[in-house]
């Protein structure tokens, strides 16, 4: 038995399939390949799979992992071209490798924001600036006190380690990297969110998470 890493793109439609059904959908996807899974022991064996950061409802991602235990001699290569042909619409196998980083290393995330502008780009990416440039933003996140959820007033230009601005026809680009982890997780959302309203709701945005990072900035892989 040996773990693998699966790769894998999550577009389109299929950010909106939720963290649990993407869960069945994958469990079902692998059986249908025929991947020679490896399974737990007891009353309700069950096959090994496990995601290193659930990626949020409604958010498209280039490059999600997926671990899985297998038996047998089938290697990295074999068990792409199993996958590859049995993926649900709106997700497509990236690659398969070798596990080197621990989920728990995992410190930030980089994510684009594409906002798409009715007309020109110039007042949204002059908005953007101003509110990014200060040393204060202010937004509210959903957060535990004991046992219960409360909402909680957070800076968010104390948690944005670097950003970018870009344009092209009628879109804006957001490149940005924030806490993603189990310690810290800002969600992107919450910074487009803030420039949709401050926008007058105008500019509908997609986010993209591009990879994830460990605490020294190198890929998780």
């Amino acid at each position: 038995m040996r773990c693998v890493r699966v790769w894998f793109k999550k577009m389109g439609m299929s950010r909106y399939v939720s963290h649990l059904d993407l869960m069945r959908a994958m469990t079902r996807a692998v059986r249908r390949a025929e991947v020679p899974l490896w399974y737990t022991e007891g009353f309700n064996p069950h096959p090994y799979l496990t995601f290193a950061l659930p990626l949020s409802l409604g958010m498209e991602s280039l490059y999600e992992s997926m671990d899985i235990r297998i038996e047998g001699d089938s290697t990295n290569e074999d068990i792409f071209n199993m996958l590859k042909v049995a993926m649900p619409p709106g997700i497509d196998i990236v690659s398969v490798e070798n596990p080197f980083n621990d989920p728990k290393e995992i410190a930030f995330g980089e994510f684009d924001i594409f906002f798409d502008c009715e007309k020109n780009t110039d007042d949204l990416l002059a908005l953007i600036k101003e509110m990014l440039s200060g040393d204060e933003l202010i937004v509210q996140k959903l957060g535990k006190k004991g046992r219960h959820k409360v909402l909680k007033d957070i800076n968010l230009i104390e948690f944005i380690k670097s950003y970018k601005l870009s344009s092209y026809e009628n879109r804006v680009r957001l490149s940005l990297i924030l806490p993603a982890g189990s310690t810290t997780n800002i969600n992107p959302s919450l910074l487009a969110d803030e420039i949709q309203k401050k926008a007058d709701g105008t500019p509908a945005y997609t986010i993209v998470r591009k990879k994830l990072l460990t605490e020294n900035m190198e890929a998780f892989r």
